[in-house]
């Protein structure tokens, strides 16, 4: 029985992915596409994030973007990854670069960043004419 579940996310760059998994102290395994679960079961995904134990986060190329594979229930047992935590920080992070290459791409600097208390992020940019 496969305790493989899928969560869908908004992530569409793979290299923004690249940084934001390297920002939460993940490495991918470089030419791994299996993915380790329960029992020794396997499954594919285009790429693999280490979590430091037998349990892995698969990375799924869908339609819309990418999405993880994994036994997230093992996953935070074995190496304390829990699932909404994992994304809420994933897509934290992910959407941060994403405003970042878009304020570059648009011509503006980084005047000012601030992070609030409660983990709000402020950008103060400028573009010199």
């Amino acid at each position: 029985m496969s305790h493989f579940t899928t969560v869908e996310t908004k992530v569409q760059c793979f290299v923004t992915l690249q940084k934001v998994i390297a920002e939460l102290g993940f490495t991918f395994k470089e030419g791994e596409t299996k993915v380790r679960g329960y029992q020794g079961e396997l499954t594919d995904a285009i790429a693999v994030i280490d979590t430091k134990s037998t349990y892995d986060i698969g990375v799924v190329k869908t339609q819309s973007g990418y999405s993880f594979i994994g036994d997230w229930d093992m996953l935070q047992v074995r190496a304390g990854v829990e699932k909404d935590e994992f994304l809420k920080n994933v897509n934290k992070r992910y959407a941060y670069h994403k405003v970042m290459d878009e304020v570059k791409k648009r011509g503006y600097s980084v005047v000012e960043e601030q992070t609030s208390e409660q983990q709000v992020v402020t950008v103060k940019v400028r573009r010199f004419a």
